[in-house]
């Protein structure tokens, strides 16, 4: 992200990892990631040395709103087996995906207490654009989970639905009981 700020990479790794670890299948992390590793920019670092490929534990303290983001999101796969179906019918069955015509988003729902879960629905929104978005969530009583750059495997607070904004590159997960 040429130009970007090191705000703007660390939403953005929180979006990609938020995708990957509420995705089926089996996620995969890279070493150091969740404290915010960069290899200093070198891009292919095979033949660098541990001055760049060593993980800097320094890190963990000077992004630890980073670090606490992904312990989050590894709890929260782990919570609910929504995110672990292990089969493709099952996953045929429990993810409904919403007609969306913006770019660079994504939205869809996790329906029927899938693999037994005890939410009944997780609605799921990814926002990959620079700008913000307005999506509807249905009427009820949802547990915001994620929501701008920030998330609580047990809930950030409650909505009624409606309108929401989803602001630049970032999730909003909504779960109902």
């Amino acid at each position: 992200m040429p130009g970007s700020t090191e705000a703007d990479r660390q939403r953005a790794a929180r979006l990609a990892q938020t995708i990957v670890f509420t995705s089926q299948g089996t996620p995969f992390m890279f070493a150091g990631e969740e404290v915010f590793r960069d290899k200093k920019g070198v891009h292919n670092s095979y033949k660098s040395p541990d001055s760049i490929n060593a993980i800097n534990w320094e890190l963990k303290t000077k992004n630890a709103d980073q670090f606490k983001y992904y312990q989050e999101l590894i709890k929260l796969r782990k919570s609910h087996p929504a995110f672990r179906m292990t089969t493709a019918e099952d996953v045929a069955n429990h993810i409904v995906f919403d007609d969306v015509t913006e770019p660079n988003v994504v939205s869809y729902s996790i329906i029927d207490n899938a693999n037994g879960d005890e939410w009944k629905e997780i609605k799921l929104v990814f926002n990959g654009n620079t700008t913000p978005i307005t999506t509807t969530i249905p009427a009820g009583n949802w547990t915001i989970i994620a929501q701008d750059g920030n998330l609580q495997a047990s809930g950030l607070g409650k909505t009624r639905g409606g309108k929401m904004t989803v602001p630049p590159t970032s999730a909003l997960i909504l779960a109902q009981p």
